[in-house]
């Protein structure tokens, strides 16, 4: 891998030169002073800012190496603490040294994004990441957190995860707070001992209304203009010439809000675009060069109007390969296509090959096939359908992993 002269907070996403990485003192001895970057970051009142350690810079002359560790300049202890000088958060190594992976999880209210998240990093951190070789690792206290906010109730409770609040009513809902883990991958060379790649994978459980307004998104989704991919969901609910194929009671149970009241995906795909272009400076001419995936959520409910001869009715063959398999992949694209076509979701359509210049269709369920929640919320363990495959895609379209046929 190259090295990298600058890299992105993955909390507040803004961009810096390794040379600006800063240290804070981990000595309990050492004074606390005002914290004026982490309050704001924090949304609290500067006028009454938080306490924390100092922290400093130490310049280093090498503009693509930032220092292991620094003394303090006020007890002159040794600390290995680096954090990002404009909002004072603790910078995994992966950040530094190894590529960004920065995945937006899209969609509009109740498409199922929590679930989708909750599932896959506990996909990723048991079955994905050492299918291909590699190690997923929480940094800091994100396992806890997806524990605490998804985990316990997905996997323990056996529960349907409710609504994601949105991030003006709740500032720990994952869009300030993200989830970060660090995928650790070995790489083959010619000559001497394998490689350690590293990652660093940031998550966000967005709340659907926070997607409603594009003063709203720019500023509490602003990560999405740094994403190395987004994975857009659809809930085939909210499309009628779908809802009208199901039982009342059975979109009742999986949609969790009427689909009339949600905001159509190609809106939400409209404000995403926008949103882009103004972080890139783009005209509106010109396409977006993040790789998106539109997946149908929740195909456990549509699997019986999806035709019995479609690849997407079988699981997914990368892991099991060890590699994203192309024909499989092409199948799947042209079968979901297809079908958007069928259930009148051309506008859809039109916003991804009019907005980006690569995107790809899949499909998924992240709590699996028979699982739809009772009255009651009541699930049985999440055991996913495909829910890999959009992921996987965006990580070949990164030069993560490889693609063969």
């Amino acid at each position: 891998m190259a090295s990298k002269s600058t890299f992105i907070c993955p909390y507040c996403f803004e961009k810096h030169k390794l040379s600006a990485v800063q240290f804070r003192c981990t000595n309990r001895r050492c004074k606390d002073v005002p914290d004026i970057e982490m309050t704001k970051y924090e949304n609290g009142n500067i006028k009454i800012p938080k306490q924390g350690k100092i922290t400093f810079t130490s310049p280093s002359k090498n503009p693509f190496l930032v220092p292991l560790s620094a003394p303090c300049p006020e007890c002159k202890n040794v600390t290995y603490k680096r954090v990002c000088p404009s909002c004072h958060n603790e910078l995994p190594e992966s950040t530094l040294t190894g590529k960004d992976m920065i995945i937006s999880v899209v969609g509009s209210r109740a498409t199922g994004k929590s679930h989708f998240v909750g599932v896959i990093i506990k996909e990723l951190r048991d079955r994905i990441s050492i299918s291909f070789g590699g190690s997923l690792e929480g940094f800091s206290d994100s396992y806890q957190r997806w524990e605490k906010n998804f985990g316990n109730q997905l996997y323990n409770n056996n529960e349907k995860l409710e609504l994601t609040q949105s991030s003006v009513q709740n500032v720990d809902n994952g869009a300030y707070r993200p989830l970060i883990f660090k995928l650790k991958l070995k790489k083959k060379k010619f000559f001497g001992r394998d490689e350690i790649e590293s990652f660093t994978f940031v998550f966000f459980d967005t709340a659907g209304e926070d997607l409603n307004d594009e003063d709203t998104m720019s500023t509490v989704n602003k990560y999405i203009c740094k994403s190395a991919g987004i994975i857009f969901l659809l809930d085939p609910m909210q499309i009628p010439a779908v809802s009208n194929q199901l039982d009342e009671s059975v979109v009742s149970r999986a949609a969790g809000i009427d689909w009339r009241k949600a905001a159509k995906a190609d809106d939400i795909m409209t404000r995403v675009s926008n949103l882009i272009r103004k972080d890139k400076g783009m005209s509106e001419t010109q396409k977006i060069d993040i790789p998106v995936a539109a997946v149908f959520s929740k195909f456990d409910v549509i699997e019986n109007i999806v035709p019995p001869d479609c690849t997407v009715h079988n699981p997914s063959p990368h892991c099991s390969e060890k590699c994203f398999c192309l024909s499989d992949w092409h199948n799947v694209n042209s079968e979901i296509l297809a079908l958007l076509h069928e259930w009148k979701a051309d506008a859809f359509i039109s916003q991804l090959e009019t907005n980006y210049t690569t995107y790809s269709y899949f499909t998924a369920s992240a709590l699996g096939l028979n699982n739809n929640p009772t009255s009651d919320g009541r699930i049985e363990r999440p055991r996913p359908h495909r829910i890999e495959d959009a992921l996987l895609w965006i990580l070949k379209e990164n030069d993560v992993i490889k693609g063969k046929k």
